[in-house]
């Protein structure tokens, strides 16, 4: 799996590179999706929390917003079509795979880890963006080609700081139902025993 990620990131790189040419606006893997398929390889090459982490919440929290409103300008006559959907299939799989398969429980550390890490993202490539007149990330001035959520943020440059903040509220989203879900095993209001002499349930409270 790792290596099929691969070869497809490489390929998806290369394909467009020939058909496009190479160009500074769109030939740099600086995408977020970019990252997050290399996080998706190592998922399944080299797993770790950390990576766990990136291929939940970059992966699903935040790629899967490229499967609901995808920036496609070809259709499905075009190889690109079908390298965008498996690209981003891959991507967002790894992260499912890491819960499902890993048995990985997201918990605030590793909340904190991605959004810390989204955050030096954003913050490199807006740089790069406003340096070179780029739009890696959608930070830049230019709008997607597609409508988007970006579409109602507001002008730029403050659309790039809802960004940021509906991103951070996307992965703390994600991160929220594994956590209420601990509190409650580790708090349980009330526990179920078996009374041995009646051989009836009856219900405990423990004090917290």
């Amino acid at each position: 799996m790792a290596s099929a990620i691969v070869a497809l990131w490489l390929g998806y790189q290369t394909y467009d590179n020939v058909t496009r040419g190479f160009d500074l606006g769109h030939s740099l893997p600086l995408q977020l999706c970019d990252l997050a398929a290399i996080v998706a390889a190592l998922e399944f090459a080299r797993p770790s929390r950390r990576v766990h982490a990136l291929a939940w919440f970059w992966g699903v929290a935040l790629s899967s917003q490229a499967l609901i409103t995808p920036d496609l300008a070809g259709g499905p006559a075009t190889i690109s079509f079908w390298a965008f959907w498996l690209y981003h299939f891959f991507i967002v799989g790894a992260g499912v795979y890491a819960v499902a398969a890993r048995g990985f429980r997201p918990q605030l550390p590793d909340l904190r880890f991605a959004i810390a890490l989204g955050v030096a993202y954003a913050a490199v490539v807006f740089t790069i963006d406003l340096a070179f007149g780029l739009n890696y990330g959608y930070f830049g001035r230019s709008d997607p080609g597609q409508p988007t959520l970006i579409d109602v943020l507001g002008p730029w440059p403050v659309r790039v700081l809802w960004m940021v903040v509906l991103a951070i509220i996307a992965m703390t989203l994600f991160w929220l139902p594994f956590e209420l879900r601990a509190r409650r095993a580790r708090n349980p209001e009330q526990q179920v025993v078996a009374d041995a002499a009646t051989g009836r349930r009856r219900e405990v409270s423990h004090p917290r």
